[in-house]
């Protein structure tokens, strides 16, 4: 298969028309794909192991290596999308999400952009990641998930939610201390209405979490979440929080994308996170 076809068959998973700014191929040498060594997080180093061991192609879920400076467009337009659909006003939503979108384009202004490409194309290497596709699909399947337990329970706990959580394989499996776990809220609180929360580059602002309890979120769902955002939802007083975990999370979609490679005959090597 040439990368071109697997990237194809990730747009068709997720119905995706264009890839997303943070995704896609950072180098192609052209040559047909039969051995991927795939991880959450890759470098030069582990480029290089790939080609000493004999594979074609490496692939990553955290998009280093994606040299496109509009990457932080994808942030805010996300973003805006994603609370619009739960209620907030779109004049609110703007001003959030673009705000947040500035902050994460000022700390991206340094980076080494090249440097993953220049070092696959050295070593006649293939190399590409898929972030946004990847965590769209690990949102939708969580959410399905809680969306069919309070139909089933209107009245779940947050409890519930975690023990839906240990029903998906990587979240199961995930490494002790990396497993889902309440950081606002409590076991025994009734969940409301959940909403899970995973793709968008970067994860949510509190102004945004805060935003979303205001639209009637009872129950948010997330990979990670930073010390000033669980304060805020924690003084806000309105929902819960669930870290389901990154890693899990970040397996679970990235998983997907593996499979489907799979199943048309690519033989894979999972390491550097995958669960």
């Amino acid at each position: 298969m040439k990368v071109s076809e697997m990237k194809q068959m990730v747009l068709d998973l997720v119905g995706l028309e264009v890839m997303s700014e943070d995704s896609g191929v950072i180098y192609d040498n052209g040559k047909e794909v039969k051995k991927v060594l795939a991880g959450i997080d890759m470098d030069t180093s582990l480029l290089m192991l790939a080609k000493q061991l004999g594979f074609d192609c490496v692939a990553q879920h955290h998009p280093s290596g994606i040299n496109n400076p509009d990457i932080y467009e994808l942030f805010g337009r996300d973003h805006m999308k994603k609370m619009m659909e739960c209620g907030i006003p779109i004049n609110e939503a703007q001003k959030l999400a673009y705000a947040n979108m500035e902050k994460g384009k000022r700390a991206a202004h340094s980076r080494n952009r090249t440097q993953m490409g220049d070092v696959a194309k050295l070593l006649d290497l293939s190399v590409v990641a898929f972030h946004t596709p990847a965590d769209m699909l690990a949102e939708r399947y969580v959410q399905e998930k809680m969306d069919a337990l309070t139909a089933r329970n209107p009245r779940c706990t947050v409890q519930e939610t975690i023990d839906e959580l240990m029903l998906i394989r990587e979240y199961a499996e995930a490494l002790e201390g990396q497993q889902p776990e309440v950081w606002v809220g409590s076991k025994d609180s009734f969940a409301g209405k959940i909403y899970v929360q995973m793709y968008g580059v970067g994860a949510p602002s509190a102004d945004e979490y805060r935003a979303y309890a205001d639209a009637g979120i009872g129950t948010f769902i997330c990979m990670h979440a930073r010390e000033e955002v669980i304060e805020a939802i924690k003084k806000h007083g309105k929902s819960n929080l669930v870290v389901a975990g990154h890693m899990a999370s970040d397996s679970l979609g990235f998983n997907m994308i593996l499979d489907a490679w799979e199943a048309k005959g690519i033989e894979i090597k999972r390491i550097s996170g995958i669960i």
